[in-house]
């Protein structure tokens, strides 16, 4: 009972916590929660924090499968599907969400944080690994697919058209939607046809990935050395002494989320307004979180960045992924239907599905000493957050596997790993429609 009375929740004794789990919930259910970013914030804050504690002490569950993490997006999932909370809460949720921008706030902070943290010499060979990592996950994904194909016999074709470009393609918004108009185009077809399934597919298919992303952090537990513990490469002995720590202030701390805002900002202006490739009429575009990372890379590269702001930067992220990764579970969870996932769920569609994901593991895994990365940390991102569902992918598997820090390596996977696969899915369906 006395470690019980000790428990605190966002700094609070658990007592005056559950009091207000017990009012929000109340508020929410009575519909007279503000249909504001105010009231989404304080549902999922509450709820959030509360579901994750649960989730984090079920035996098994914490250990294995995600924790609180993982919990607290099922059950936000849940909540939407079987209609636990009112429509309109639903709404307000999915609104400060998407239209509100709440991920996109959250991935903005995690990709400046950690962009700016990183050693200047080890970022740029980093990225000059990873764009292979995330290659070779696609080829031993399509690998496995058409093994998998054969095996339960809807051929290989089959199985790597309507499975492994999907499932690997970034997502829904950045990934099976475009890639759905480019099915449609090589078919004469009502691109829906295809969208249908590709999108219950790639939500198994996340399911999956945020499952083996839970497994893998286990292993990192039990196998030291095949994890960096949230650091994707081995430092070099070449890279000089360790950056001394700065505490940033308050001050530092604002100037660090005012750099990220800008970053973001001026990215999407260059992807909607600059970008050649974006238009060139392609048939894709890259999406602005990859000009974002390579905005911020750069600054990082240049050594315009004052040690205090990159600091600032460090410290907000730190606070997100301490105090927002369970609110944003709640967001994310309640955009989803579980119903997708009955949707798939046959024999055949399993065994392909398990075999893409699986192979997209395998492939960065063995691809990983090559570039002296860590292997845990390049299947994370290399290949977990190719075959998860794009942004709020990212969230859960990163949130499974508890490596929030790698959130600019997971951005990468998802936008231009995302426009690697556009490309690689319209040459696949002109050629084999």
């Amino acid at each position: 009972m006395s470690k019980l009375k000790e428990v605190k929740l966002l700094g609070m004794p658990l007592w005056m916590f559950l009091i207000l789990l017990v009012v929000t919930w109340g508020v929410g259910m009575t519909e007279s929660i503000p249909g504001d970013m105010v009231g989404a914030l304080c549902f999922a804050t509450v709820v959030g924090t509360f579901i994750g504690f649960i989730g984090d002490r079920i035996p098994i569950w914490k250990d294995w499968l995600g924790g609180g993490m993982l919990l607290t997006c099922l059950a936000a999932g849940a909540m939407s599907t079987f209609h636990l909370i009112p429509d309109s809460l639903v709404e307000t949720l999915n609104t400060f969400n998407g239209k509100t921008g709440f991920l996109n706030l959250y991935i903005l902070v995690l990709v400046t944080g950690s962009v700016l943290s990183v050693n200047r010499k080890l970022l740029i060979r980093s990225l000059g690994g990873y764009i292979p990592c995330i290659l070779s996950a696609i080829v031993f994904a399509f690998l496995f697919a058409g093994v998998a194909g054969i095996v339960v016999g809807i051929g290989p074709i089959n199985a790597i058209l309507n499975y492994a470009l999907p499932i690997m393609g970034g997502g829904n918004g950045a990934g099976a939607i475009p890639m759905s108009k480019i099915w449609g185009e090589a078919s004469g077809q009502d691109p829906q046809i295809w969208y249908a399934s590709a999108f219950a597919t790639l939500s198994l298919g996340n399911m999956i990935a945020v499952l083996i992303a839970a497994l893998m952090n286990k292993l990192g537990e039990k196998k030291p050395e095949f994890t960096g513990n949230g650091e994707l490469m081995k430092t070099p002995a070449d890279l000089g002494t360790q950056e001394a720590e700065i505490k940033p202030t308050v001050a530092d701390y604002a100037a660090g989320l005012a750099l990220g805002l800008f970053c973001f900002v001026f990215s999407g202006f260059y992807s909607s307004k600059i970008s050649i490739i974006n238009h060139a009429g392609l048939g894709f575009s890259i999406h602005q979180f990859a000009f974002m990372i390579i905005l911020v890379a750069l600054l990082n590269i240049s050594g315009l960045v004052p040690d205090n702001v990159r600091a600032g930067t460090r410290g907000m992220q730190q606070f997100f992924v301490k105090y927002m990764s369970l609110p944003l579970m709640v967001t994310v969870g309640i955009g989803t239907n579980l119903m997708d996932y009955v949707k798939v769920l046959n024999f055949q569609s399993l065994v392909v599905i398990a075999a893409v994901v699986t192979g997209a593991t395998l492939g960065a895994w063995l691809m990983a000493p090559l570039f002296k990365f860590f292997r845990i940390e390049t299947v994370v991102t290399a290949a977990l957050c190719m075959a998860n569902g794009g942004g709020a992918g990212d969230i859960q598997v990163l949130g499974a596997s508890h490596r929030m820090e790698l959130m600019s390596y997971a951005q990468i996977s998802s936008r231009i790993g995302g426009a690697i696969m556009l490309v690689i899915a319209s040459f696949m369906f002109s050629t084999f429609m």
